[in-house]
This record gives C-alpha cells, structure tokens and sequence, in this order.
C-alpha cells in the first residue's frame, strides 16, 4: 500500500504521541486537533478505516462513546519505509 500525505501523518502523529497499544490509543478528535493540516475529521476517519482494513492502524479503549486508535508494528514498519526513502 502506497501512502499518501494524510496517511503519512496520521501515522507520525500516532508515533510521535507514543499510541502503539490500546491504553494509549488516540481519539479521531485528538488526531484531527494534534496538527493543524487541513483535512477534515471526516477524511481522516476514512484514512483511519482504511488503515484499519490494511492492519496499520488498531482499534484501542473507548474514550467515552469515542474509538480510539493505535499504530500497529505493520504501520510503524510502513512509516520508516516511507522515512528511509528520502
């Protein structure tokens, strides 16, 4: 799977925020406030799905009624890749 700019830092931003397991986990809101890049909670939701389906990305704890999501190994291997292309 190729990423994109979005998937590339939705995956950095689960990184630099050390959510690799389910009690770390960050919420669609918190990845969406974290940086201001310009995309919509909606679009970054279906880039999560996405990443979901492709194993990436994981499903964590509930934060109240809100999923919250972490970076797999598969997804931190997908992100030095693109890293070490540069």
């Amino acid at each position: 799977m190729e990423l994109s700019r979005l998937g590339f830092l939705i995956l950095s931003i689960l990184k630099q925020n050390e959510a690799v397991n389910s009690v770390s986990a960050m919420s669609l809101r918190e990845i969406a406030e974290s940086e201001d890049f310009g995309y919509r909670e909606n679009t970054v939701f279906k880039k999560i799905k996405e990443f979901e389906l492709s194993g990436f990305v994981l499903k964590g704890m509930k934060d109240g009624r809100a999923d919250t999501f972490f970076i797999t190994n598969d997804g931190l291997e997908a992100l030095k890749g693109i890293l070490t292309e540069n």
